[in-house]
């Protein structure tokens, strides 16, 4: 029971940081600037900074899920070992593109 409500909320946290993904994207393709990216951005930030800074890659659940039995990574319980290994890595890269896009938007003014 512990394993899926771990993945539940696994799931609900990676739904999360999609959305303000997509909002970042929102916000850079319509230049419609407001409090709620302010949030993305902020929450992205932290979500990377707590992966690649302070967990070497690994999202901070891993060891929640160990400590309870479950050596599944998240992105492997809908995507093939190989991929879900790079699942971490693509989602950094295009939310640096997404960051990007923002910020040729405000250095030449085009918002």
């Amino acid at each position: 029971m512990k394993i899926v409500l771990l993945r539940v909320a696994h799931g609900i946290f990676s739904l999360y940081f999609l959305l303000c993904l997509i909002y970042l994207y929102y916000v850079g393709i319509t230049a419609h600037f407001d409090y709620l990216l302010a949030v993305a951005v902020i929450s992205l930030g932290l979500e990377g900074f707590t992966i690649f800074v302070l967990n070497n890659g690994d999202c901070p659940l891993i060891h929640i899920q160990r400590r309870i039995g479950d050596d599944k990574p998240f992105f492997e319980l809908f995507l093939p070992p190989n991929v879900a290994k790079r699942a971490i890595p693509v989602f950094a890269r295009i939310t640096w593109v997404g960051v990007g896009i923002l910020t040729i938007r405000v250095v030449l003014g085009l918002g």
